[in-house]
């Protein structure tokens, strides 16, 4: 969550007024490191990274198994276009072992 530019102008006004950083941050209840980092870039607001979550749909995930039984997960990663753990998930979740036959 990102803090309004008010609330950071008014964390940086208290820190001027001679306070240190770790009371500031202990006042106001945040991390001393975002006050350094406000410091350094007081307009700056750091966002959320934006991106859409992978699904990886129970057919497709059974039928790529069917077709590949003996592929690593990461060779599953690269067809889905996304990471081993991502694959590793969607089988947990799917009650898919490595060991099974299918």
């Amino acid at each position: 969550m990102a803090y309004s530019l008010d609330f950071r102008k008014k964390v940086l006004e208290t820190l001027s007024r001679g306070l240190s950083v770790r009371t500031t941050a202990a006042l106001f209840g945040i991390h001393f490191t975002t006050i350094q980092n406000w410091k350094k870039h007081p307009e700056k607001a750091k966002t959320p990274q934006k991106r859409p979550p992978k699904k990886i749909r129970t057919e497709e995930l059974l039928a790529d198994i069917e077709m590949y039984p003996t592929d690593y997960l990461s060779e599953r990663a690269k067809r889905f276009k996304c990471t081993p753990a991502a694959i590793r998930k969607a089988m947990l979740r799917n009650k898919f072992s490595k060991k099974r036959r299918y």
